[in-house]
């Protein structure tokens, strides 16, 4: 004869405790998430965003003065396509600031043709700008690189064709 004995198995994890851990853990993620978004103040700005207040503009007297010690060196357009599969215009260079001041901010005017030498598209846009990026302003005889993306842009773009122009300038 044969004799059957059960064997004791291990008590099963519970799988809603696992769940709910998981959960908790996640909710108290996400307000961390939030409290240290909340502390750094508002979002961050892009070129886009709002005007940067105290920009002196061409037929300022202090606009031209300090123009001429701004220079964009290494300016190219190139032509790549975003997630959603658009056309874009990636514009990238290096701004020197020659001066003798601090150079808080930057406004571009940037205008696109294509190869019948039309104007395409045309944007305003700060790539340098108070609280965005390393946040202090570039310091005499400092450069630092800048990327400005245009979308979308048509079919018949020229990237050889590209006008740039200083047309906003705050510093120290």
């Amino acid at each position: 004869m044969q004799e059957f004995t059960s064997e004791v198995r291990p008590a099963r994890p519970n799988t809603f405790l696992y769940a709910l851990g998981i959960f908790i853990l996640v909710a108290a993620a996400l307000l961390v998430y939030a409290y240290y978004h909340r502390r750094g103040g508002a979002a961050p700005q892009t070129a886009e965003a709002s005007p940067v207040q105290g920009l002196v503009r061409p037929g300022n007297p202090n606009f031209e003065y300090y123009k001429n010690k701004v220079r964009l060196t290494d300016v190219k357009a190139q032509l790549g396509i975003n997630y959603a599969k658009s056309r874009i215009a990636i514009i990238s260079g290096t701004i020197h600031n020659e001066g003798d001041r601090r150079l808080e901010a930057l406004e571009l005017h940037l205008a696109l043709f294509d190869v019948y030498d039309k104007l395409s598209k045309e944007r305003t846009a700060t790539p340098l700008r108070p609280g965005v990026g390393i946040k202090r302003p570039r310091e005499p005889m400092e450069k630092r690189p800048f990327t400005i993306w245009i979308e979308p842009i048509e079919q018949l773009w020229n990237p050889k064709r590209l006008e740039v122009e200083i047309t906003g300038l705050k510093y120290q």
